[in-house]
């Protein structure tokens, strides 16, 4: 299956620990020096990103049939961002699809790898097409100034939107590709363990700071940005979710297209991303929100912001009023509009 968790006792795993990360479920939550490097261009590792190669002559057909993006007429450099959708249309991972010369690589994000893998597995009958784990780490960098960063490190360009930059570093091979984890964006690297340990070590040296996914979260709540992972799954749509940019209208048939063509025809959506202020942490797991006592929404990715407090994304029935007093299994919420602030 798709990898996604870093050997214990690789080089990754040493590097951690030596700079007091914290974990949960396999995950990088935070460092210990962290609080006092808010605002500070964002450097984090992502353990839960699995990276899928796909090869064989029918390859970009085969991905582009189970995928809400554009693969098939991606040129070689060119990347598209989607999910895998179930037969509801809801989003089961969120991904990004990178067309190489002989490959198609899929970066999955949110420890989904796993999932994507199966379900692929699953349908290839008579297609020539052979997928492979490929055993990398993933880091983000994140911020203003991350772009001026990578691209003094790297010595390299930095690429476009929808494309990616291929390239050999310490003689192995990195993936870079832009993706907005945050409000200024940033780009996600790929690569074997070992590069990426090195490269870590030189952006860190060049001004980057460590953060874990707790401060990612943060800086996505407060821009408003969803992901599949904290705002999608299982009862929620895309276009409910915000997830809408990751859907492709115009292409071929894939799993929940169906329903997907059904919502662009009929436009009658009954929810949509919102923000959330809550007086308080709510409860874990708990993710119905109500108003007097009756169902209004589900709530997503939830955060903590020195000044704001608690803040979190939430899909949300339309026509609520901003400030409209809302509970999550007894905390109190109140309608924000995003971006928050």
């Amino acid at each position: 299956m798709a990898r996604t968790a870093i050997s214990p006792t690789g080089p990754l795993a040493t590097f951690l620990h030596e700079r007091g990360a914290s974990f949960a479920s396999g995950r990088v939550r935070g460092f210990a020096d962290e609080s006092e490097q808010l605002g500070a261009p964002q450097l984090a590792p992502l353990l839960g990103t699995g990276l899928l190669r796909a090869t064989g002559a029918d390859r970009l057909e085969f991905v582009h049939a189970h995928v809400s993006s554009e693969v098939k007429r991606l040129k070689v450099g060119d990347m598209s961002e989607g999910l895998l959708l179930n037969h509801k249309g809801h989003a089961l991972a969120q991904l990004v699809v990178v067309r190489q010369a002989e490959a198609v690589i899929l970066a999955v994000d949110g420890g989904a790898g796993a999932v994507v893998e199966k379900q692929l597995r699953e349908h290839i009958i008579f297609d020539d097409v052979r997928l492979e784990p490929l055993p990398w780490a993933t880091l983000t960098l994140q911020g203003d100034s991350a772009a001026s960063i990578l691209q003094g490190v790297l010595a390299e360009e930095l690429p476009g939107d929808r494309r990616f930059l291929e390239l050999s570093f310490e003689d192995q091979p990195l993936l870079v590709h832009p993706v907005r984890r945050s409000g200024a964006g940033g780009c996600d690297l790929h690569g074997p363990e070992s590069v990426i340990v090195t490269l870590a070590e030189r952006l860190l040296a060049a001004g980057a700071r460590l953060a874990g996914e707790r401060s990612l979260e943060l800086q996505r709540v407060l821009a408003g940005i969803p992901s599949a992972e904290g705002e999608g799954g299982e009862g929620v749509l895309p276009q409910e979710a915000g997830l809408e940019p990751l859907v492709n209208y115009r292409k071929g048939c894939y799993l929940g297209q169906e329903i997907m063509a059904r919502v662009e025809a009929r436009g009658n959506l009954r929810r949509s991303l919102h923000g959330l202020k809550l007086e308080a942490w709510p409860e874990a797991g708990a993710k119905d929100i109500v108003q007097a006592g009756k169902p209004v929404g589900r709530l997503g990715t939830v955060a903590e912001h020195p000044e704001l407090g608690v803040v979190a994304l939430a899909v949300l029935r339309k026509g609520l009023a901003e400030d409209a007093h809302l509970e999550v299994a007894g905390t109190r919420a109140y309608v924000a509009p995003l971006p928050l602030n």
